[in-house]
Order: structure tokens, then C-alpha cells, then sequence
């Protein structure tokens, strides 16, 4: 099975990828799937925690995606091309740790433990995205096309739907089944995106205007409050400029980011959107920065900053103590179970407790112990290994635009990583879906570039796999 689909991929011609890039091709249960997951995708993006919701319960949206994700991936006879990549197998294990650790509570905490689950089994869709690709690599195509459409549209909206879905929260109708608001964005859902549309542009994948750069650094300025947002939107976008060679660029738009802030300043310009519960307003612009920055580091001047940080350090040091060298070492306190309240933390809400130690290595050593959590770094320790040394090898052969799009998925999954270590954010579909079907893409597209067929020469007609999409993003 695994060698025809290798001789297959082998004998898929770049002619027949650039035929199909520019639209989907004949109808198929595959391709009508990856449309519904684009819809979906675009869905969490845009109404996030709302959309998530939609559906009939117990059957939301995610679920549907899932179901009939499954179904796609046994229909593509590359079921077992899946598991090649080591990076897979680990995600399997850690599955299957899962399921070995959550069946002792499953009869104590029911959907509770399904939901903590999730956390891991939302990787299902890497599964599912690997297969697709790799049963017809030209969809690579067609989704990078599809992505640049994303990239440009979420650049301008990003950060004003943050700002809309902070202010019109209690406008917002809501879902009867739930009470959960139909339009809610949170901070780092939108910094992660916002990040993603950057670094899509950064390194020359689509073009763009001075509009939208301008409209671009307005919405950064609205989600420069969030320290995990603008980590997740900082350090992606360096790394992608220094490996992607793209100094110039980032050293433009710090320039525009300094004549922007500082007319803000002229202007008076510093608090945007409500309060928060407490009263406290987070400010926007360079002083906010350096804010995060002392917070992140040491201490800051803002009480609000350092009162978040200190309760999520408290808690951190407490998992750590039960677990690295405490009695929960090698199982952890299970799924299911509600972490703030068995830990004691001060701040939990008897209303509605935390659930998540707001850091998703964290989540892992608590409910997995020193096993769970060994398996989560080394997953993405390899992913992103065997990713970056894609990008620089196809940068030696002179596949730039091949290299490009290796780099941006790096960047942008470090994107999920950094904001899921501030933020409760892959233990949902908003994020947790869009990051394990990167997550996917990123292996399927690491494959095909290694699959052993004659590359072209640099500069020649034909080219890396999205040369003919991202051509006609750009104009």
C-alpha cells in the first residue's frame, strides 16, 4: 500500500498540478470534504468560540469535521502512508497514551474526560489532512491558493474583530442550547491568525498594498494588550525574516510601527474597548509593549500584568511539585478532573472554575505526568526539526518559493505553540483544529518535497509544488 502510493505521488506530473491549482477538480468525496474544512476553518477564525457552537447538539460543527474527516481518510487508500513519518507515529502513541489514561475516568467525570481528550485527539485532522494531500499533492496548491485569499482578508480584519467581539459581547445573540455568544474572538485566536497573515506576506507569498500594511498595523496595535498575542506575533514573524532573509521588510514595518505608535501618541490615543471585569484597561501602543516585555521577563509597573502572572507561576510550580518530583510522576492526576480545584488555586471560581493552567505543556504534565508531556516535546520537537531542515535544504537547491512555504508553516505553527503557553488554546476547536490540520499540511508537504523524482533546475518553467498558486495570489 505504501509503495503505490509512492508511485503514485512519483509519477504526479507538475503540468497536472498546475492545471487543477486554480480551481478544485471534479467532484470527489475528498476534495467536497476539504471545502467544508475550509469553510470551517474560516468559521473558527472569524466568529471563533460562536461558530464552534454551530450545530445540533452534541453535534457541533467540530464533531460533523471529524466524522466526516474520517470517513475522507479511509476513502483515500493512504491510510497507512499516514504513519510513515515519525512525527505521526509519536502523535499515535501519544493517542494511545491518552485513551490508556482517560479510561479510568471516563465513568467518574464522563464528557468532562472526552473534553480534556481533546486536547490530543483534535490531531486526528493531521491524519486526515496528510492523507488528502498525499492521495493528490495538487491540493497543496489549491489550499496555499485558498490560504493567500485568507491571509489577506484576516490582515485587515483581525485585530477590529477582537475589538467588535470585546465591545458588542453582551449585544451578541446567543445560542439557546448553550448561552455561549453566536460572535466571540478572544485576543490570542486573533494575534495567532493575524501572525499567520504577516508572515504569508513577509516572505513575498502574496502581494500586498500600503493600505493594507497600514490596516495591518492598526490591527497589531488593537491585540498588542495579549503578552501571548504579541509573543505569537513577534517572534514568528523575526524568524521568519531571518531564516526567509527578509531583514529589509521587518526593519520597514518597525519603522512604520514607530511612526504609527507615535501618532497615536500625539493623538492621545491609548485605551481602546472596554474594561476589563476587574476595571483594569490594558493600554495600546509602545508603552503596552514594554509592559508586556518587564512582565514576560521580571516585573511591570501594571498590576493587572503581573497579578495574572503570578497566580499562573503559583500554579505552575505546583504541577511541577506533584508531578516531577511528587507522587504523580508517571500518571499525572488523570482527564476529566478539574485541575484548579484539586490544586487549590486561590483565584478559581466557584461559578466557573478554570479548568486549564492557562500553558499547554503544563496541561500535559498535570494530566499525563512526566510520560504525556515527554511525548508532546518530542512530537514538536521533530515536527518543526524536520520541517526547518526542509526549508534550508530546499533553500540550497534554489527552491525559494518551495522554501517560503516550508518556512511559513514553521512560523506559523510556532505561532500556536507560543500563544497555546499563555492561553487556554488548543484544548479547543478555534485553535486546536487549524493547528493540527497545519500541523498535517506541513508533514504531507515535507513528503512530497522528499519523494524521489526529478526535481527541475533552479529558474526553470517548472517548479516547486505552490510556485503556480502563490504566482496567481499575487496579482
Amino acid at each position: 500500500m505504501i509503495d503505490r502510493t509512492r508511485a503514485g505521488l512519483a509519477q504526479m506530473t507538475y503540468a497536472t498540478g498546475r492545471a487543477r491549482a486554480s480551481r478544485w477538480p471534479t467532484p470527489y468525496f475528498g476534495d467536497a470534504y476539504l471545502r467544508f474544512g475550509c469553510f470551517a476553518l474560516l468559521g473558527y477564525a472569524v466568529l471563533g468560540k460562536g461558530f464552534a457552537y454551530l450545530g445540533v447538539p452534541p453535534l457541533f460543527v467540530g464533531e460533523i469535521l471529524l466524522l466526516l474527516g474520517f470517513v475522507a481518510w479511509t476513502r483515500t487508500r493512504c491510510v497507512l502512508a499516514t504513519f510513515v513519518p515519525v512525527q505521526n507515529q509519536i502523535l499515535a502513541g501519544l493517542m494511545v497514551l491518552i485513551v490508556i489514561r482517560a479510561a479510568p475516568d471516563i465513568g467518574i467525570y464522563g464528557l468532562d474526560t472526552i473534553r480534556d481528550s481533546m486536547l490530543v485527539f483534535y490531531g486526528l485532522f493531521a491524519f486526515f489532512v496528510t492523507a488528502l494531500l498525499l492521495e493528490q499533492p495538487h491540493r497543496i496548491d489549491v489550499l496555499v491558493a485558498r490560504y493567500a485569499s485568507f491571509a489577506w482578508l484576516y490582515g485587515l480584519i483581525g485585530g477590529p474583530l477582537f475589538l467588535l467581539a470585546k465591545y458588542t459581547n453582551d449585544a451578541v445573540p446567543k445560542w439557546p442550547w448553550s448561552g455561549t455568544p453566536m460572535f466571540e474572538i478572544r485576543p490570542g485566536e486573533a494575534s495567532v491568525h493575524v501572525a499567520g497573515a504577516t508572515i504569508f506576506v513577509l516572505l513575498g507569498l502574496r502581494k500586498v498594498s500600503l493600505p493594507w500594511v497600514l490596516a495591518l498595523l492598526f490591527g497589531l496595535a488593537l491585540l498588542t494588550p495579549s503578552r501571548g498575542g504579541m509573543l505569537a506575533c513577534l517572534v514568528p514573524s523575526l524568524l521568519a525574516a531571518v531564516v526567509g532573509r527578509q531583514m529589509r521588510k521587518i526593519v520597514r514595518i518597525m519603522l512604520l510601527c514607530l511612526v504609527f505608535f507615535g501618532l497615536m501618541a500625539v493623538l492621545g490615543i491609548k485605551q481602546i474597548g472596554p474594561p476589563n471585569p476587574d476595571g483594569s484597561h490594558r493600554e495600546i501602543g509602545l508603552e503596552q509593549i514594554v509592559d508586556n516585555v518587564n512582565s514576560i521577563l521580571g516585573e511591570s509597573k501594571s498590576a493587572n500584568l503581573d497579578d495574572t502572572k503570578t497566580w499562573r507561576l503559583h500554579w505552575w510550580q505546583r504541577i511541577k511539585d506533584y508531578t516531577l518530583h511528587g507522587p504523580y510522576f508517571w500518571t499525572g492526576k488523570g482527564l476529566g478532573i478539574n485541575l484548579s480545584v484539586v490544586d487549590g488555586i486561590s483565584n478559581a471560581r466557584s461559578d466557573n472554575p478554570l479548568r486549564s493552567p492557562h500553558n499547554v505543556n503544563m496541561t500535559f504534565l498535570a494530566r499525563t505526568g512526566v510520560p504525556g508531556v515527554s511525548l508532546w516535546i518530542l512530537l514538536l520537537a521533530t515536527w518543526f526539526g524536520r520541517l526547518l531542515w526542509d526549508v534550508v535544504q530546499a533553500r540550497r537547491r534554489g527552491d525559494i518559493d518551495q522554501s517560503n512555504v516550508l518556512l511559513w508553516i514553521v512560523a506559523y505553527g510556532l505561532a500556536f505553540v507560543i500563544d497555546a503557553s499563555f492561553d487556554v488554546a488548543l484544548e479547543g476547536p478555534m485553535l486546536g483544529i487549524w493547528f493540527w490540520c497545519l500541523f498535517g499540511f506541513g508533514i504531507a508537504a515535507s513528503m512530497i518535497y522528499r519523494m524521489p523524482y526529478e526535481r527541475p533546475a533552479p529558474g526553470s518553467a517548472r517548479r516547486s509544488f505552490a510556485f503556480d498558486a502563490l504566482s496567481g495570489a499575487a496579482k
